[in-house]
């Protein structure tokens, strides 16, 4: 691993069939199947693509488990061809590589069935070894999701022992609860969730709008920077007593048509975590993420995150688009409405 290795990606790596149709099934109905697509996905693995799409090859590595099969063999080809590190790949003797079924309707919403397999049997033992260590201490930061959670809760220990920005996006593991996430919340930088993810850190307090439950955290926790993804909402930027919103990409506006929402969070997060790392400031770093998740969303193949030169593309037609018709693009006070 060389000096170069900017950024580091704890979580899963699966292999997606995703189901194409018009509508999803009521219960004990069949419904006919427009297309059947197999692609590479992962919380985890789609994030260091997405961010190795942004920063170059060989500045990103991947940490996560596989199964000794032919899944992952074809998993390890894919991140290689994309120039993302797997020095922090282990392959698993007796479990299967994970992987996810997918149901996606005609407006590009989908359902997601995960057999997490290999990502649910790595344990501390994995971070132990050299190579391993050294993906997670030599980056400048590291992106702490979906890996059983002491796993998590170590990688970042270690990381905030050598100084490094951690970026901590829980996933499926907010079904947990705030009080196991709490070591790893005391030590990141930045939360990282989406609309569902942020109302499983308080289900017990359903009454509370999102807007009220990003104020409970960060007042819980208040050297922490809270990013919420909101849809075509946009996202939601909290930290320092400072809530500030950041318009959302409607993909009509670019001539294009949303077909798969899976992965949109993947890309979102990949490439904000790319624009921190190239200093750009935090907003202008959420506006070029929401517009990679919303990008992403029109591609059918779940890693369908943006090159760097197709998104600053991209964001220059889109500012030009915005002038024409002016909106809000950055507000503090008024939350996005959900959109009928």
């Amino acid at each position: 691993m060389g000096t170069d290795h900017l950024l580091t990606v704890l979580g899963a790596i699966n292999w997606d069939t995703s189901i194409f149709e018009d509508r999803f099934a009521k219960q004990g109905e069949e419904v006919p199947v427009n297309r059947v697509e197999e692609f590479s996905g992962g919380k985890g693995a789609n994030v260091a693509v997405a961010a190795a799409r942004i920063l170059g090859k060989e500045k990103v590595a991947f940490v996560g488990a596989l199964g000794k099969d032919d899944v992952s063999r074809k998993q390890l080809a894919e991140l290689r061809r994309e120039g993302v590190v797997t020095e922090g790949v282990a392959k698993l003797k007796g479990c299967q590589s994970g992987r996810a079924y997918i149901v996606v309707d005609g407006a590009g919403k989908k359902t997601i069935h995960t057999h997490f397999g290999a990502n649910e049997k790595m344990t501390l033992k994995h971070l132990k070894r050299p190579r391993v260590l050294r993906t997670i201490e030599d980056p400048q930061m590291i992106v702490v999701m979906d890996a059983p959670t002491e796993v998590g809760r170590r990688a970042v220990e270690l990381a905030r022992g050598r100084g490094k920005t951690v970026v901590y996006s829980p996933a499926v593991r907010t079904r947990e609860g705030l009080r196991s996430l709490e070591p790893i919340l005391r030590d990141a930088h930045y939360l990282v969730v989406d609309q569902i993810e942020l109302r499983n850190l308080y289900p017990d307090k359903a009454e509370v709008d999102e807007e009220g439950i990003m104020r409970i955290v960060t007042a819980t926790h208040p050297a922490l920077t809270l990013v919420a993804t909101l849809g075509e909402r946009g996202c939601a930027v909290t930290g320092e007593g400072v809530m500030t919103l950041v318009e959302g990409v409607d993909v009509a506006s670019l001539g294009k048509k949303v077909v798969n929402t899976t992965g949109c969070g993947d890309a979102f997060l990949g490439v904000f975590a790319s624009y921190l790392l190239l200093d750009f400031p935090i907003l202008e770093a959420a506006k070029r993420a929401n517009l990679a998740g919303a990008l992403k969303a029109t591609r059918y193949e779940t890693r369908g995150s943006p090159s760097k030169a197709e998104l600053e593309k991209e964001f220059d037609t889109l500012e030009k688009v915005r002038q024409k018709r002016p909106v809000p693009r950055v507000s503090r006070g008024a939350w996005p409405a959900r959109r009928r």
